[in-house]
This record gives structure tokens, sequence and C-alpha cells, in this order.
């Protein structure tokens, strides 16, 4: 005989495990002597559970069907498996010990007393490593008893060594007349993550954003935490959106593309997913709470430790603002604040009042209630910080635990019965009295959309829950339970964005914020905005938990907005040269924006051989250059260096100062008006020397003219001894008479 086979003998003699005398109900027991350290090579994955609540009553759920899939995870061999379905026969009646079943070692057996199928072959009864086979296991309902309640169970498998694998689960009974369904409102979010590009984004959306939506499209009642980063980059993707960054040179080199053909590609095809998804969005909005956000879902307990932690949830609120108002139908609401793992101080909640917000989520680990409340309290509070209340929406840690399970395909079937039999557990501890709980997805939730539409509806069919809309948890009366003072868990604490990265944040965004007065008219252009949004979501939740990435995202953003302020700049240019005491030094103001911008022109000699004159604000239109002539008096020879810088009318600096060099030889404007001057009186002097002398020789001219005439007494040449003088020129042959 088998030593599992011994086992079921002694169990049917009521002498398992050294009990007690009397006889055991169960018909063997679950433990194995398999050492309780080693690993069990089998893996039991649970594909279906049937019917969701069973009844003995009722021919089509009388009978609970169990389908598994048995892997094999180890190393050798194994022969001789059989699996059966084991169940506690009485319900439980404490959420404490589904939690401690549920957590249990692969070791834990069910100890009382206990009802189980036939012992069903797995496969051929032999599993090699990597191999696989899957097994149906049925257990008739009236052998669980007459108790209505979750019962615990698990799905077994053993070889003749024992135990070699194990899936603990629950099997939950149909409710009793008269028991009224635990009401259940689930928040879903809905957010960027660490990429805010439009590829970043897009890919969120393959990831689980579109699941999300669809999974959740069919039942309105589910409720949205909605981070506006997601609508405003949907809203701009038709646009043209770019991505931060070239292609992927390995996928171009594949494709035969070129980087800049695979960039066009990737974000041609983030277009339209963004596109599709938006309109997804929108149909499925209708009715819906939808609680927005601050732009990049920041990490509230970041920023409570910050000195800028006032200033940077406002511009988040404030960046937020119509981001949404594309959601026609849907109901939204931004007064509702949900910090990190649904846990705040004091502090923390005043930073949320001071934020806007009336209401917050939090969870029963951060507001703790009495401990010794017998059952599960309505899932709402009321805190007073700074002489007012706030409203709290207390989230149920365990439901929210076990929910963000439900991403991993394998375990839906275990989430639900998990879900169903908290539900049946909660509803009896006081039938009559229905108490709402929220269940909160995390952030980086991701399940199949087939599998959360299929998980809703399950839970509600089984009759122990039913979905209300978040606005009826918000109508639910605070209960009059005594909470302990809110706070945040170590490790939570611990999680939070460190500070020094938030002031890099914050100092990113004053410079954007100075560059924005360079710009007249309307204010931020698309580039400052795409920045500045960039910004924001570095201060998301989502970076939790990845801040070694931190320091490499903060570079591209400061080297993003270097990118941007590089646009305008001084044109460098040759030595200058300045000759005279007063001239103008012309610099050039380059702007290779879109946009018109408004620059002052600083300017500051390192010596002081030169004075320059203040400049006045200049306005340099899109892409074009500015003449700026600058009047300099030059008080001494020799080289200066003028250091140019250009400066935001809020003063900050706009890229890099120019040296600009200049030679000043003021003298020679002296000396060449010297030598310029001297020539022009040698000219007059030799102009005028030059006329005194020819007036001079004309004179001389004449004088000797008349000293060899008629006057002289003596005839001329040729003329008759004793001629008389006479009046005619000379020359004129005519003899007077």
């Amino acid at each position: 005989m088998t030593r599992r086979g011994l086992l079921t003998g002694l169990a049917a003699g009521g002498l398992v495990l050294g009990a007690p005398g009397a006889a055991q109900a169960r018909a063997r027991p679950t433990a194995t002597a398999t050492a309780a350290t080693a690993a069990l090579p089998l893996r039991v994955v649970l594909l279906e559970v049937t019917p969701t609540a069973y009844s003995a009553a009722d021919p089509a759920r009388s009978v609970v069907t169990v389908r598994a899939r048995v892997e094999h995870r180890g190393t050798a061999s194994l022969a001789g498996l059989t699996a059966r379905l084991v169940a506690q026969r009485s319900p439980t009646v404490a959420r404490t010990a589904l939690d401690q079943w549920a957590r249990a070692s692969d070791r834990a057996s069910i100890t009382r007393s206990s009802a189980s199928s036939d012992d069903v072959a797995v496969g051929s009864g032999r599993l090699d490593p990597g191999g696989r086979a899957e097994v149906l296991l049925t257990l008739p309902a009236a052998s669980l008893g007459g108790g209505a309640g979750a019962h615990l169970a698990a799905v077994e498998v053993s070889d003749d060594s024992g135990r070699v694998g194990v899936a603990r689960t629950f099997l939950v009974s149909a409710a009793p007349q008269g028991a009224t369904a635990t009401p259940l409102t689930l928040l879903l979010p809905l957010v960027a993550g660490r990429d805010g590009s439009a590829d970043g984004l897009a890919q969120a959306v393959r990831d689980r954003l579109a699941a999300l939506v669809a999974g959740s499209g069919a039942d309105p009642r589910v409720a949205w935490a909605l981070d506006p980063a997601l609508t405003a980059g949907a809203d701009a993707a038709p646009a043209g959106a770019q991505t931060p960054g070239p292609g992927d040179p390995a996928t171009a080199q594949a494709t035969g593309q070129t980087t800049e053909q695979t960039t066009e590609q990737a974000t041609d095809d983030s277009t339209r997913t963004l596109s599709d998804w938006r309109d997804d969005l929108v149909a499925a909005a209708a009715g819906r709470v939808v609680l927005g956000l601050p732009f990049g879902d920041p990490d509230l307990a970041a920023l409570d430790r910050s000195a800028d932690g006032t200033d940077l949830l406002d511009r988040a609120t404030r960046a937020a603002d119509g981001a949404l108002d594309g959601l026609t139908g849907a109901l939204v609401r931004t007064d509702v604040a949900w910090p990190a793992d649904e846990a705040a101080d004091e502090d923390l909640l005043a930073l949320c009042l001071g934020g806007g917000a009336s209401t917050v989520v939090l969870d029963d680990e951060c507001l703790p209630p009495d401990a010794d409340l017998t059952y599960t309290p309505a899932g709402r509070a009321r805190v007073d910080v700074l002489d007012t209340s706030v409203e709290v929406l207390v989230a149920d840690r365990t439901l929210s635990s076990v929910l963000a399970d439900a991403d991993d395909p394998d375990q839906v079937v275990l989430v639900r019965q998990r879900l169903i039999a908290e539900a049946a557990t909660t509803t009896l501890q006081r039938p009559s009295d229905p108490r709402g709980q929220l269940l909160v997805a995390p952030r980086s939730f991701a399940p199949a959309a087939g599998d959360l539409a299929a998980l809703v509806g399950d839970v509600e069919s089984s009759g122990w829950a039913a979905w209300q809309p978040l606005t009826d948890l918000l109508d639910t009366p605070v209960p009059g339970v005594e909470r302990s003072a809110p706070q945040v868990p170590a490790a939570t604490a611990r999680a939070a964005l460190p500070a020094a990265h938030v002031a890099g944040v914050a100092g990113a965004l004053a410079a954007v914020d100075d560059f924005a007065t360079a710009l007249p008219g309307s204010g931020l252009d698309a580039g400052l905005l795409s920045r500045q949004h960039a910004a924001l979501v570095l201060l998301g939740v989502s970076w939790r938990g990845h801040v070694g990435e931190l320091p490499t995202a903060r570079a591209r953003l400061a080297s993003a907005v270097e990118a941007l302020t590089a646009g305008v700049s001084i044109a460098a240019g040759s030595v200058r040269n300045l000759a005279a005491e007063r001239s103008e030094l012309p610099i050039t103001v380059v702007n290779e924006l879109d946009v018109p911008v408004q620059v002052d022109l600083v300017l500051r000699p390192r010596t002081a051989r030169v004075q320059l004159d203040a400049v006045p604000r200049q306005t340099v239109a899109a892409r074009s250059q500015a003449r700026v002539a600058v009047p300099v008096r030059a008080l001494a020879n020799g080289s200066v260096v003028v250091e140019a810088q250009l400066r935001t009318p809020a003063g900050s600096a706009i890229g890099r100062p120019v040296e600009i060099r200049l030679n000043v030889r003021a003298d020679v404007e002296g000396w060449i008006s010297g030598v310029v001057g001297g020539g022009a009186a040698a000219l007059l002097v030799v102009g005028l020397v030059r006329a005194f002398r020819r007036g001079r020789r004309r004179v001389d001219e004449a004088e000797h003219a008349l000293v060899g005439g008629p006057a002289s007494g003596s005839a001329p040449s040729g003329a008759p001894s004793g001629s008389a003088p006479t009046d005619a020129p000379s020359g004129s042959g005519e003899p007077a008479k």
C-alpha cells in the first residue's frame, strides 16, 4: 500500500496525526512527509471553477467542477501522479482565516473536517521536466454540508512520495435568503507612466490602458482615476507628435530603413494608437465617475517633503485644467486626491487640502479601525485636519491586494474565487447591514481586457457582491467607527521620490518659466509647454522604485530645455576695431524659433577701456535676425573683451555668454585729423605760393616790356632814324603820322 493509501485508511479510522479518539470526518489529511523547506516541483494553475456559487438544492449548481493545469518545473521526471480537490466542510467565518489560507506555505493542509473528490490521474500519470497536463475534478455540493459561506479548498497533486504540487483556493456557496450583497466599488488607474512622449504614451496604451478601458467599458459603475497627461498627449498626437529621440538603429538596419524613416513610422503608429484609444476612452466614459488627477499623477508624499511642494502641486493642477473637457457624459471630479499606496499623514492631508481636494483615498492600513471591531466597516471615514474635516474613501487593503494579482492570467480564477469568498464572509458578518467596500487597483495594473470584464461580471453573479458607482460610496454615511490617526507605513514613506530630485525638477520648471517671459503675447508655445509637461511627469508616482533612472531623466529634460533656448543666440563675429572716441558696436541677435522673442542684451567689458551704453529690450521676429547698434565710448587704447549675454525679461540667462573682442585706438582719429588738417594747410600754402608767383611773373613781364619800348628814346630795330614816338601797339607796323 502506498503512503497516500495508508493515510486514507488512517483518516477513515479517525487516527490521523495523533488526533483524539473521536473519529475524524475527513477522508484523509492533506499533510505529507515531504520536507517543508523543499520547493514543490509541480505548479498547479486553476483554469476554471464552476459554479461561482454552488447550491446543493439547485441541480444546475449542485456539482463543483474544477479544471486545472499541472506544469512540471522541476528537473526529474515524476510518475504515479494523481490530483484531487479537497475542501473544508464548514465555511470560514473570519476574513483573517481566508488570508492565512491564501498565504500558507505549500506544505499547509486543511486540518478540520474535509471533503475530497476522487483521485484523477495527471495525464498518463507521468510528467517529464517542462511537461504539462490538464485535470478535471468534481465534488458534489452536498458533501460540503449545509452552511453558507466560503470553504477553504485546494487542488493537490501527489505521487508515491506525497504532495508534489498544490493550488489553494475557495469554494463558495450561494447566498442565503435575506442576506444583502456587499456593495463593492472598483477604482482603476489610467495613468501615463514614466514616459510622457507620444511613443511612450502609445506603448502604455498597448501594454495596459487599452485593456483597462475595454475591460471596464461595459460597466460604467467602475470608476477611473485619470491622469490628464494621457488625454493631453492623445489630443496633441494627431497634430504631429514627435518622439524625443531617434528611432531604433537596430530596427532600421533590419528593415532596411533609415533612422529617420523608422522614427517617422513609429510616430505615425503612435499617433494612430493614441487617436483610436482616445475615441474609445470618450465612448466608455459616458455615465462613469472619473477622478481627474493633477497632471502627471505627482507623488504627493514627495511634494509634501519639498519646499517647492505646494507650488509644484499647484502647477500640476493648473496644467490639468481643461484636459478632461472632452469626456462628455462623464462625471468628472477633480476634488479627490489619491496619494501613493493610499497612505497619508496629517501633513500630507493638509497639502491635499491646499491643492483643492475635499476627499482623499486612503486605506485601512493607513486608517486602521479599532482593534476590537468584529466586522468590516463601510469604506468611509472623516479626518480632522487644520480645523476642517477631510472626507476619506477607505480602500480595503486586502481586497485591493488580491485584485492586483489579476494582471497575471494564471491567477485570474484564484483572484475571482478569493474576492467572492471575501464578499461572502463580509456579508455574513452582518447579513442585513450592507457595508460598501472600495477596491483600488495599483497604478501598474495591467490585466487582459477579457479577464477584467469576466472578473467583474463573475463576482457579481455569485450573489454575494454588487458593484456600485463611486458616487454611491461617497454618499454613504460615515460609520461611527473609531480609527487611529492617519499614518504612512515605513516602507511606503521610504519609497517616496528623493527631495533632491523634486528640487531638480522645480529648477527645470523655473528655467522654463523664465524663458516663457521672453515670448510676447499669449505665453507658452508648444515647445515650452511640452517641456513643462515633461518636467511634471518626472514627479509622477510611477517613478517610485526607479530612483536609479531619475538622474538620466533629469539630464534629458535639461538638454531639452537648453535645446529650446539655443534657438536664440548672438552671432559670433570677427574682431572689431574702434578708431574713434565715440562710435557704435554692431551686434546681431539671431532667433531660430517659430515665434518672436523679447530679450535683453547685456554687455560687460572686462576692462575699463570702453564705456557701453545700456541697450533697450529687443524684439526679434520669428526665424530672423536683428542688428543692434550699441553706442560705445573709448576711454583708453588697447584690446578689450566684451562679454555679451542675452537674458529673458525675468533676468535669466539665455545660452552662454559670447566674447566680443575689440581693438581700441582712440588716438588714431586725432592723428588722422592732424594729418588731414596738415595736408590741407600745406595744400593751401602751396596754392597761395603758386598763385603769388603766377601773379608776380605777369607783373615782371609787363615791366620788362616797358623798359625795352619807345619810352627809352631809341628807335626800334628797322625803324627810320628820327621817327617820333607813337601810342600804337608794338608790332602794329603802322607808322605814326
